[in-house]
C-alpha cells in the first residue's frame, strides 16, 4: 500500500535517508560530506507541509519498505524531480520501487506535468539499469576530469 508520509514517520525516513546519504558519501566523497542526519526534523516538517512537494512511502506489515521524495516544478513547464526514491534492502526485489515511481507517475499526469527528472550517479548502476527499465532515458550527461 502507498500512502503519505506523516511526521510519525521522521525517526524512519530519516534512517533512509541516512543510508542513501552513506551510498553517495562512500562513492563521491569530494561530493558528499558525512553526516549521519542528513535531514533535519525541521527540514522534514517544511517537506511534508509543501505544496510542491510529494513524499509518499511504501508499506508492508505496517512498516514502512520504502519511500519517494520529490518536487514538482513550475518553471517553464509543469515537471517533477525525484529527490529520492529508495526500498530498504530487506523489501527489495518486490516491485515496491516501481510501484512508488508509478505513483509519482499518476501524479504528474493528473497535475499536467510534462516530464519526470531525476539525477542519478554514474557508480550507482543498479538504479541506472532501474530507470532505464522504467523507460526513462539519459537526457544529459555532466563529464568530469578529476584531479587529485
Amino acid at each position: 500500500m502507498i500512502r503519505e508520509l506523516t511526521i510519525n514517520d521522521f525517526e524512519i525516513v530519516e534512517s533512509i535517508v541516512a543510508k542513501l546519504h552513506k551510498i553517495h558519501v562512500d562513492n563521491r566523497p569530494d561530493f558528499y560530506i558525512k553526516n549521519e542526519h542528513p535531514i533535519k526534523k525541521k527540514e522534514y516538517k517544511a517537506m511534508l507541509n509543501s505544496k510542491d512537494k510529494i513524499n509518499i512511502a511504501y508499506i508492508v506489515d505496517d512498516r514502512i519498505a520504502g519511500i519517494c521524495l520529490a518536487t514538482i516544478k513550475d518553471k517553464i513547464e509543469k515537471s517533477i524531480y525525484i529527490d529520492d526514491i529508495f526500498v530498504l534492502e530487506e523489501f527489495r526485489h518486490q516491485g515496491i520501487a516501481t510501484k512508488l515511481y508509478k505513483q509519482v507517475e499518476s501524479i504528474a499526469k493528473d497535475i499536467g506535468a510534462k516530464r519526470i527528472d531525476l539525477t542519478v550517479w554514474q557508480f550507482n548502476k543498479t538504479a541506472m539499469k532501474f530507470y532505464e527499465s522504467l523507460g526513462m532515458e539519459t537526457q544529459r550527461k555532466i563529464l568530469e576530469t578529476r584531479l587529485e
